[in-house]
């Protein structure tokens, strides 16, 4: 059981400061400042006279072995994040603090003495002032859940930082022209730093999809840097003539507001007929994790050539709608992926004839499954495959017609 002279008489003996004294008795007073408590601790003998005290002016110590006058520093404090959080957009906020280990030591003693029922932690009693001295001075508010930017205050060190949270920008994208990859390719030679093989840009290929929708937005939000976040990815040499969903993330933003209608056509406007956007808007974290977890179905259309001419694409059609294939990893990919089978399913197949050894076909198929070799069939890697029936065949131009069953 709490008994309340002998920790009144533990925390005076010690030294404690009123505010340091409040919080070991805040939960049997009504909601009232922890100095408060602790100015009425200090008079009163007993928890009666306490309760029914007026209290008197706090005194906060800065030799308090409890808090080592970290609440004389809160206001300081304050100003300096304050000061950091200026020319930053942000309508919320959240406060982290830092302090000395041997305080928090110091209080888990205490503890162990007096019990801590009654008591409220340094480090948050910390975290709740500081958090209302900012909303004071910047007239923002606290948000527990989804804060546009954390400050930490570190009182070891006297020294305040902050961490912007991103922007996360939800689109979708066509990809008109074959010949660029989804997301910035480093070089293979240097990763990324430059060398002669890349002629020292650090890349494999002049530009991608990704950049060429985050460079307006870079520009409008301040970002320092960026991620993208792909619903799948198409080839290189593919087309992307349906919508593929994306969200791009938009590092340590300045401006968190911006005009989605206006930047849809600004990307569009730079990308000179090589990716269009549209839907743009506010995204999550949590989207991102919804994204790439989503499985989509897509239907492809594949320009074959054979080696013979080219006979049977009805009874193709029919053996290949609904067909279960197994795919082992594509020996195009082992480099970067590890040497799986997989099942695979193929929704339906139609096929349209172009030429004696050319034909289209429209394929939709389960998300994953890898078009060129259902058709090649892979040196035997893929199995059936087309050249199975047909004899050997190969798709020489590939495009994504569609993404289905997204939001």
């Amino acid at each position: 059981m709490f008994d309340y002279a002998s920790a009144r008489e533990r925390l005076l003996g010690m030294g404690a400061c009123d505010r340091c004294i409040g919080r070991q008795f805040f939960r049997l007073f009504s909601p009232m400042d922890r100095g408060a408590i602790g100015a009425k601790v200090r008079q009163s003998k007993t928890l009666e006279e306490a309760l029914s005290a007026k209290p008197g002016k706090p005194v906060l110590k800065q030799d308090c072995p409890l808090c080592n006058g970290h609440f004389l520093e809160v206001g300081g404090m304050a100003r300096k994040a304050a000061q950091l959080l200026q020319g930053i957009g942000y309508d919320s906020f959240l406060v982290g603090c830092r302090v000395e280990g041997q305080l928090l030591g110091r209080e888990e003693e205490l503890w162990n003495e007096i019990g801590a029922d009654n008591s409220e932690p340094l480090k948050k009693d910390l975290v709740r002032q500081l958090g209302m001295e900012l909303e004071a001075a910047t007239g923002k508010q606290v948000s527990f859940s989804h804060p546009d930017v954390t400050v930490l205050a570190d009182f070891t060190t006297g020294k305040a930082s902050l961490e912007v949270h991103p922007v996360f920008v939800y689109g979708e994208y066509k990809k008109l022209v074959r010949g660029i990859p989804q997301t910035k390719w480093p070089c293979r030679h240097c990763h990324g730093r430059g060398c002669s093989y890349c002629n020292f840009t650090g890349k494999m290929y002049p530009t991608s999809v990704e950049e060429i929708i985050a460079k307006p937005l870079l520009v409008a939000s301040g970002a320092s840097g960026e991620k993208f976040h792909g619903a799948g990815r198409e080839d290189i040499d593919a087309t992307m003539l349906g919508w593929r969903p994306f969200v791009l993330e938009l590092q340590h933003p300045l401006r968190r507001t911006l005009k989605w209608a206006s930047m849809e056509k600004e990307i569009n406007s730079q990308a000179g007929g090589k990716v269009k956007v549209h839907g743009l808007r506010p995204s999550s974290k949590a989207e991102v994790r919804m994204l790439k977890a989503a499985k989509y179905d897509k239907t492809y259309e594949a320009i074959v050539e054979c080696d013979s001419d080219v006979k049977g694409l009805s009874r193709l059609e029919e053996a290949f709608s609904g067909a279960e294939i197994a795919q082992q990893t594509p020996a195009r990919v082992l480099h970067r992926r590890a040497d799986l089978t997989r099942s695979r399913k193929v929704r339906s197949v139609s096929a349209e004839l172009l030429g004696p050894r050319r034909f289209k076909a429209i394929i939709k198929a389960e998300s994953g499954t890898y078009i060129k070799e259902l058709i090649s069939g892979d040196g035997g890697r893929t199995k059936p495959s087309f050249s199975d029936m047909l004899g050997p065949c190969k798709c020489v131009e590939l495009s994504v017609l569609e993404v289905h069953n997204h939001v």
